[in-house]
């Protein structure tokens, strides 16, 4: 099977399995097995946990690109466009480089029924692979010891948080998604948790593993004073760094995360200079990504509590002027109230948006859900662009606007922005 387009392919992807998520490691790892895919033998980062993964991504990509390492990162899912899920040295991967690594997978899967997801993951390592990557920066998809990503013998695995999220898959308690995202650990390498919390099953699957456990307040630290960040790790020290002054406390933990897990990689630790340089430029689309359309519209793919409530301390944290109006969907296996609880006392209009997936919370769900938690001023919308005219019928122009609550919302809605510059 040959397809000329990366669309006719990821068509064709969708039909193979009829799962979404089908949770093992033994199809994909045949796959894996019949491809001649090079790893580096250092320098493998595998990101897991449940907020900060894309953030603590980005912070060592950058280190490394920085550095003159020639650098590859799997992400998912895409804002926007499909290519965003591969990076090579910061740059999104072209339709060849997709096209490319699909017909070699398809060229040895035979009839295994490789997932939507399994395909992006091998096609992505096969992508890494024939560009000659020195460092890999790969994150997890869902979860941790069942992800398709866990095939990768890493050279260091981080766990940046553990919450509450996707318990349909991965447990209905912290202390069970720990043991699932735990999973990633890997025989005599370092494993970095940036939590503190399931410490004692996150211990637990480090020594069933093998693993090197390093964790935050025990083996690194980082902390702020007056908005200059500071480092302690085992043997490794960084002073003084100026950060940005929206960053939340998740951000400030994903940036210790990263940190320990240089340190442990022992390949290089940055420099004081190396590490402002990076924060000074450090931006990541669709996190608190901020544009301004005359209003500023404020983009965050937070979509869960935990999430919320870092979105929500790094608004506050902004001091922006004028009320704000929030567009926002959510999925349905989301803890909707909890969720919509971080921003109850601050959204003067609301517009909530029919999503096409039947993953997605019907909107009268969410306005039930909104009726008894006294929440006022709530309009509906059936798509993300009907969100937007919505909300210019309803909102007074000088509010600000937050877009939140899934990838699937965020993406078509900055793309409209930045193409249109807000023009309906």
């Amino acid at each position: 099977m040959s397809f000329s387009t990366l669309n006719e392919w990821l068509e064709f992807q969708q039909g193979i399995n009829p799962k979404e998520i089908d949770l093992s490691l033994e199809r994909v790892k045949t796959v894996f097995d019949k491809l001649q895919i090079n790893i580096p033998e250092k320098n493998v980062f595998l990101i897991g946990g449940t907020n900060g993964k894309g953030t603590t991504t980005s912070i060592l990509e950058q280190l490394f690109h920085k550095r003159g390492y020639k650098t590859g990162a799997f992400t998912s899912p895409h804002l926007t466009q499909y290519n965003e899920r591969v990076r090579i040295n910061l740059n999104d991967s072209s339709d060849k480089d997709w096209i490319s690594a699909f017909e070699t997978i398809e060229n040895v899967r035979g009839d295994i029924p490789l997932t939507y997801f399994e395909f992006s993951a091998l096609a992505a390592f096969q992508i890494l692979s024939n560009c000659d990557c020195d460092a890999w920066l790969i994150e997890v998809g869902l979860g941790g010891r069942l992800d398709a990503t866990n095939i990768i013998e890493s050279s260091v695995s981080l766990l940046t948080s553990i919450a509450m999220d996707h318990e349909e898959w991965l447990g209905d308690s912290i202390d069970k998604i720990a043991t699932e995202k735990a999973g990633i650990a890997k025989m005599n390498r370092p494993l970095i948790f940036g939590d503190v919390v399931a410490v004692d099953e996150i211990e637990k699957g480090c020594f069933e593993k093998g693993a090197e456990l390093r964790r935050k307040e025990h083996d690194f630290k980082g902390f702020v004073d007056q908005n200059h960040f500071f480092f302690i790790g085992v043997s490794q020290r960084i002073n003084d760094i100026v950060i940005p002054k929206s960053w939340g406390d998740g951000e400030i933990d994903n940036l210790t995360t990263a940190l320990a897990a240089m340190e442990a990689n022992e390949e290089f630790f940055p420099s004081n200079n190396l590490l402002q340089e990076v924060l000074d430029e450090f931006s990541l689309p669709g996190r608190f990504e901020i544009l301004d359309m005359g209003q500023k519209w404020i983009l965050d793919v937070a979509h869960n509590p935990s999430a919320a409530n870092n979105l929500r301390q790094r608004i506050d944290r902004s001091n922006f002027d004028a009320d704000y109006a929030m567009i926002f969907s959510m999925m349905k296996d989301k803890q909707l109230e909890l969720y919509l609880n971080a921003f109850k006392d601050l959204i003067h209009t609301w517009i909530i948006c029919e999503m096409e997936t039947e993953r997605s919370f019907k909107v009268e769900k969410i306005k039930n859900e909104m009726s008894k938690m006294g929440i006022e001023n709530v309009y509906s919308a059936t798509s993300p662009l009907d969100a937007i005219k919505t909300l210019e019928k309803n909102a007074s122009i000088s509010n600000n606007v937050i877009v939140s609550g899934s990838f699937e919302l965020v993406g078509p809605i900055r793309e409209f922005l930045l193409n249109s510059q807000g023009r309906l």
